[in-house]
């Protein structure tokens, strides 16, 4: 037994290789609590599989594994806080709730980080005409179009109707049967980077031109070089609108008597595309 004075008191002393015994168990115990609290950490905040653990999951981790977005931890996008994540842990332990209640909401920013960085690994649409009105100038956030089902990113034909019901195309507004099928970004050139949005003369040449019977209708001279969209209103009716006398409100009354104006239309006698007579 060994003793040392300590302020002068006589203090018992472990001889030396039980004292760095001691240490080294007392750092290894440290080391190991520091090490299981970093491990807890890391699986709670990086690991996928830490989601999974909550039942009512399975569905969205199913539906994450099959989506663009696989290879993106769900972290990365839902940032919850320390707070709210305890929070979440403690309803799901308490409660056993049946469904997944809204939490870690994405804002844009999150979407942002990758789809506007310049990153060729992601999609980059920071330039392009839809994302600036709609994201930019709007400020619509990214999962109202992006995410109306959990982890389907891609919208839908039906996803732009939900703000444009008058333009709506399909079930809910009969239109043009051979359009109906379309994606609307098929004639709204939402990923251009100069789209104008509304589809332009040359937008809707370059389907109706490979149309069957169509190629020829369109001719280098026509003398309408406009919009096909100002005669035809592809979200009204099924057939052409071609409202001639919009722009031809005084037609040559000694060809164009009245009576036949109103019982005649243009076409019976202009070649539609062409306006030349039959």
């Amino acid at each position: 037994m060994a003793w040392v004075r300590v302020l002068g008191r006589r203090v018992y002393s472990l001889p030396r290789p039980a004292a760095v015994a001691v240490v080294a168990v007392g750092a290894g115990v440290l080391f190991a609590a520091a090490y299981g609290a970093y491990r807890t950490y890391d699986y709670a905040i990086y690991d996928p599989t830490f989601c999974r653990n909550c039942h009512t999951m399975e569905a969205a981790w199913d539906r994450w594994q099959t989506s663009e977005h696989r290879t993106v931890t769900c972290h990365a996008c839902h940032e919850a806080s320390i707070i709210e994540s305890a929070r979440q842990v403690v309803t799901f332990v308490t409660r056993q709730p049946q469904a997944v209640g809204t939490h870690a909401v994405v804002p844009k920013e999150v979407c942002q980080q990758c789809h506007f960085s310049a990153n060729p690994r992601w999609r980059q649409v920071a330039e392009t005409a839809g994302h600036r009105i709609h994201s930019e100038q709007r400020g619509i956030e990214c999962v109202v179009c992006h995410a109306p089902s959990i982890h389907r990113f891609a919208p839908t034909e039906q996803i732009c109707g939900t703000c444009h019901v008058a333009q709506t195309v399909g079930e809910r507004r009969v239109v043009v049967p051979e359009m109906a099928d379309l994606h609307c970004v098929k004639c709204h050139e939402y990923l251009a980077v100069d789209s104008p949005l509304r589809p332009e003369r040359q937008t809707c040449l370059q389907c109706h031109q490979a149309l069957p019977g169509q190629a020829g209708h369109w001719p280098a001279d026509a003398p309408h070089q406009f919009a096909c969209g100002q005669c035809h209103k592809p979200h009204e009716r099924a057939r052409p609108v071609v409202a001639c006398q919009t722009c031809h409100a005084q037609p040559r009354e000694d060809i164009h008597p009245q009576a036949v104006l109103q019982t005649t239309p243009c076409t019976a006698c202009h070649v539609p595309h062409r306006w030349k007579i039959q």
